[in-house]
């Protein structure tokens, strides 16, 4: 407060006082007192609702954002059991299929009907759970394992097409005894799995490269 002000303070509070004497000036004292202390209170106040809102506000903030952050690792984390789920069914199926187009070392031979069980078992086990965790895919991942489940019925419906009737362990013996050891499962045209398996394998590494996307091991 500058010089000027105070004299006019003090002017005005001996005028008070000549009209109603020293109590009058204690009284607007004591007012101006109560009336500076009223609003430091009501300043104060008004800052600590402020800070009390922007915390309630911040509190707020991060309870919606842990929440989110739950959502999004437990829909992660499904989207990745699918994924480990699914992947593991679908190398199933190519794996009976490589089996009984190039055979494998060291594996106990199966008889072709039951190759053809195996696969046609293997390929509605894939495609069920495939279908009941298709909502966490990819669109473009299930446009692909859509196009490969015809090509596999292709490819069993040409393979059991062209298999001889079921044999005994003696035809079985007696057919490879005549074919130089080698038993003869059935008999196919020349080129009849040609298209259809460059397709599974094509088919077949482009999913194989989208579940490593989303599993992040495509490096």
């Amino acid at each position: 407060m500058q010089v000027n002000e105070i004299d006019k303070v003090v002017k005005k509070l001996n005028a008070i006082e000549q009209v109603f004497g020293i109590g009058g000036v204690i009284l607007v004292i004591a007012l101006a007192v109560v009336l500076i202390l009223t609003w430091k209170y009501l300043v104060k106040r008004s800052e600590l609702i402020a800070q009390e809102v922007s915390e309630q506000s911040l509190k707020k903030f991060q309870s919606n954002l842990d929440k989110d952050l739950v959502k999004f690792k437990t829909n992660h984390q499904k989207q990745v059991d699918a994924i480990h789920d699914t992947f593991q069914k679908f190398q199933r199926m190519t794996s009976v299929i490589n089996y009984m187009m190039k055979g494998e070392k060291f594996t106990q031979h199966i008889k072709p009907d039951e190759e053809v069980r195996y696969l046609i078992n293997f390929r509605h086990e894939f495609k069920d759970i495939y279908h009941q965790n298709r909502l966490l895919f990819p669109k473009q991942l299930c446009e692909k394992i859509d196009a490969l489940i015809p090509t596999v019925d292709e490819f069993i419906e040409t393979y059991n097409g062209g298999l001889f009737p079921e044999q005994t362990e003696e035809e079985m013996e007696f057919n490879a005894q005549n074919n130089d050891g080698y038993y003869i499962a059935g008999i196919w045209n020349i080129g009849a799995f040609e298209g259809t398996l460059t397709e599974l394998e094509q088919i077949s590494t482009e999913i194989e490269n989208e579940f490593r996307k989303i599993y992040g091991t495509n490096d």
